[in-house]
């Protein structure tokens, strides 16, 4: 069975006649959320350690390549965690997560 809005606050009402003390163990909690809200959240970002003239392989086509340039090629730019790697005759950007060292 629901209780109306109006019949709810009766009851409090009478519990805070009846039980002050009731009351008070609620505000601990709501200090308590406040700390965990006020702290920033952070974006876990992974950073690969591959670097120029490594020998790597990829993921996918199991392909074995020499990394070319970490963020630049030829005035190219990408994000961070790319690379462009020399596969035969062509240069491609790959996600450092595709890539593996040998």
């Amino acid at each position: 069975m629901s209780y109306s809005k109006k019949d709810l606050k009766d009851i409090k009402n009478k519990l805070k006649k009846e039980n002050p003390s009731f009351f008070n163990n609620s505000s601990i909690k709501k200090q308590k959320k406040s700390i965990v809200k006020s702290q920033p959240s952070r974006k876990k970002i992974v950073k690969w350690n591959y670097k120029v003239n490594d020998v790597v392989t990829c993921i996918h086509s199991q392909r074995i390549g020499l990394i070319v340039s970490d963020n630049t090629y030829f005035g190219r730019k990408l994000e961070k965690n790319y690379y462009f790697v020399l596969f035969g005759c062509r240069v491609q950007k790959y996600d450092g997560s595709y890539l593996r060292a040998l």
